[in-house]
């Protein structure tokens, strides 16, 4: 009966896992601002650039960047840094949701850059 509930325990486990984060927040007019504010308060400029497309580090609004990587993996870069270069992990300077903020803004920036 133990090793049935183990097996239980971890195939949930697996589950939930496989699905990911997803951004729960909706790109209103706000939230965006607000991503903005925090991308600038965080320091993210220094490499980034202003408008994050690129300085030091790569442009964080381009399709090559943004498509690619899933909200997840955007989210544990922003928290966790990216072994072997130098970002820096920023789970210590922002909440959950102030990294799903940012990334709210950064969609929206790539967004309006496709804009005609």
């Amino acid at each position: 009966m133990r090793r049935l509930l183990c097996l239980f325990v971890c195939l949930v486990s697996c589950c939930v896992q496989a699905q990911g984060l997803t951004n729960p927040l909706s790109p209103d007019p706000e939230v965006v601002a607000h991503g903005r504010k925090l991308f600038h308060r965080t320091g993210c400029i220094a490499c980034h650039g202003t408008n994050a497309r690129g300085a030091v580090g790569p442009d964080l609004t381009d399709d090559e960047w943004l498509r690619a990587p899933s909200d997840e993996m955007i989210f544990n870069t922003i928290r966790n840094g990216r072994s072997g270069t130098v970002m820096s992990g920023f789970a210590g300077d922002l909440s959950e949701e102030e990294t799903w903020t940012i990334i709210t803004w950064l969609r929206d920036e790539n967004r309006k850059r496709k804009a005609p």
